[in-house]
């Protein structure tokens, strides 16, 4: 990702508003495409084309939460394995193994989507639908989209053509909302699932496009060495998974304790507390953009500088270049933090307003308000175990995903079952607790990252 971030860093420091603007909007897309879209999707939806899903709004809604949910919370790990094998073979200049890796990680997920999606409609009975068939059929292919979506999110990492991305995000994402429109007029929930499914499609067809004209396949095999990367950083794979299950465990929980259930189905929501969930992640993205554009470039840099001159280096040299990568963690981390309090204590300030702005005057301010909170501190978790992933620390990174997943259920089923705990609080300790854990391990661990480099090393 710091690749992306140098280009949007050049385009940010042309210093015209039209540069600032796209560079944020580019940073959008990039790191929080296809959520950020698809919650806007919904949103637009149920204001404007509610006609379209009258015959079952809450399946509907409920159908593409959980689909975006759970391809996260069940494939999270494989993200992460991933974008290490892509990042290695750029790094290497291995660029003819790049393509066969992104077909081969595609067919996997695919499969795997698959099975898993059949298997879930085989326990349900959806005849209380129009067209049950077609929603089962567009249910199995939103899923293996979605999955491929997050695949590409990544891959198009690699590429320059920013401009083509955005377009290509706006155009499906234009083209689902038509096609619930007219779909849903016509066949129900079912026909609006099909409408927003091919928009999501449309996406991954035009990145596919983009990404095979920049990285042209050579020869059509499956890429069994980035399989080996699943052994061989396990760690990472178990980090990117428990984080994920982390993020999700307390809206599941609730789901499947204290929700709503569609008769008939496995499906359930907790209305109360989705929407402002899903209002709350949206705050994260500026502080994400800053992260990608500022803070995790210049720290790239001095962290390449120190990295690749570690064994030729005098001492003296060595600890300059050390000295002025932990200058650049510490300062850039700080920055993004007072970014994100700022942008976070003015949306608490504001809450009424925003809420009322927003379309959902029904929310409690005091759940929002704690889901504010807990997503500052998600950020900044995040942010420290990508930090903790660049110093090759990725035992303490999994032992932060793991806490921060173990946390999270905890505290949820005792402030469900044993304490009067308001929605959102289990989820906001969670977040502080393995933010604790990052910043402990990064404070005591990367001053002395020489040493431990070596010791790996040897």
């Amino acid at each position: 990702m710091a690749g992306i971030g140098f280009e949007l860093y050049k385009i940010l420091h042309r210093g015209t508003l039209s540069s600032i603007l796209k560079a944020f909007f580019l940073g959008i897309i990039i790191v929080a495409g296809p959520w950020i879209l698809s919650v806007i999707s919904i949103y637009l939806i149920q204001k404007f084309a509610f006609s379209a899903i009258s015959e079952n709004p809450a399946l509907f809604t409920v159908t593409i939460v959980y689909v975006y949910a759970f391809s996260l919370f069940l494939f999270g790990g494989i993200h992460y394995i991933f974008s290490r094998y892509i990042a290695d073979m750029l790094y290497i200049e291995d660029h003819e193994s790049i393509p066969p890796a992104l077909i081969s990680i595609i067919a996997v997920v695919v499969f795997l989507s698959c099975l898993l999606t059949t298997t879930f409609i085989y326990f349900n009975d959806f005849s209380f639908i129009r067209n049950e068939i077609l929603y089962a059929v567009s249910l199995v292919f939103l899923f293996s989209v979605i999955n491929i979506l997050w695949i590409m999110l990544i891959y198009v990492a690699l590429l320059k053509e920013y401009n083509k991305i955005f377009f290509t995000y706006l155009s499906g994402t234009i083209i689902s909302l038509f096609g619930v429109f007219i779909l849903g007029d016509l066949y129900g929930v079912s026909g609006a699932l099909l409408g927003y499914t091919t928009g999501q499609f449309v996406i991954i067809f035009i990145l596919l496009l983009i990404s095979l004209k920049s990285y042209p396949i050579k020869r059509l095999t499956l890429n069994i060495d980035m399989f080996k990367y699943f052994s061989e950083f396990k760690y990472l794979f178990f980090m990117g998974l428990f984080f994920n299950m982390a993020i999700w465990a307390d809206k599941i929980i609730y789901w499947f304790t204290v929700g709503t259930n569609i008769p008939g189905t496995y499906f359930y929501h907790f209305t109360s507390y989705d929407i402002p969930v899903f209002l709350a992640y949206i705050s994260m993205i500026p502080g994400l953009v800053y992260f990608l554009v500022v803070s995790e470039t210049k720290f790239h840099t001095k962290y390449l500088d120190f990295v690749k001159n570690l064994l030729t280096d005098t001492i003296k040299e060595m600890d300059l270049r050390k000295e002025a990568m932990l200058s650049a963690l510490v300062k850039g981390a700080t920055g993004l933090v007072l970014f994100q309090l700022v942008w976070t204590a003015a949306l608490i300030f504001n809450i009424k307003r925003v809420i009322v702005f927003m379309g959902y005057p029904q929310i409690n301010v005091m759940i929002m308000s704690i889901l504010l909170i807990a997503v500052f501190f998600h950020m900044c978790s995040l942010v420290l175990q990508v930090y903790l992933l660049y110093l090759e620390l990725r035992k303490e990174a999994l032992l932060a995903a793991l806490l921060y997943f173990l946390c999270n259920t905890c505290f949820t089923v005792m402030g469900i079952f044993y304490l009067p705990l308001v929605p959102g609080i289990s989820y906001l300790a969670a977040s502080m607790v393995s933010s604790l854990y990052c910043l402990y391990h990064l404070s005591q661990k990367a001053p002395v990252i020489d040493f431990i480099l070596f010791t790996k090393s040897s």
